[in-house]
């Protein structure tokens, strides 16, 4: 009966007993400048998954870990407003990649987010002409 019914959850109800999320915050130019925005987001995702959130900095990226919440207290509607946030505050070096996994755990069936922003392969048009633009030398 277990299986029928993790087969139900997963395939027709895509509802999970719980969620959790890995999301990495690069380090852009624009970033480094704005680090109280960067802590403003992982106060945001603290909200979401009530405080169970484990974060660490590394040379290139802030990565945040949150542990498992049931799905009667995850605010879907919050995670999908930070993720806005986000989305919002690298729209202009990087894409936000979302992959969701639905894993069996001992609680159930979790939904697992990973957030990743990524750069494009190709930069756009006006990239390329700032690139491109030749640099004077001093003569």
């Amino acid at each position: 009966m277990g299986l029928l019914r993790r087969l139900w959850q997963r395939r027709v109800a895509r509802d999970p007993d719980r969620y959790r999320a890995y999301v990495n915050l690069p380090v852009t130019a624009a970033a480094a400048v704005d680090v109280g925005e960067a802590r403003d987001l992982i106060d945001d995702l603290e909200r979401v998954f009530e405080g169970r959130l484990d974060v660490r900095a590394t040379a290139d990226a802030m990565i945040a870990v949150t542990d498992d919440v049931p799905a009667e207290t995850f605010d879907a509607a919050a995670f999908d407003a930070f993720l806005g946030r986000l989305e919002a505050w690298y729209a202009g070096s990087h894409e936000v990649a979302r992959h969701h996994a639905w894993r069996h755990g001992d609680d159930g069936l979790v939904r697992s987010t990973v957030v990743v922003p990524v750069r494009p392969l190709f930069p756009s048009t006006d990239e390329k002409r700032t690139r491109a633009a030749p640099v004077s030398e001093p003569k």
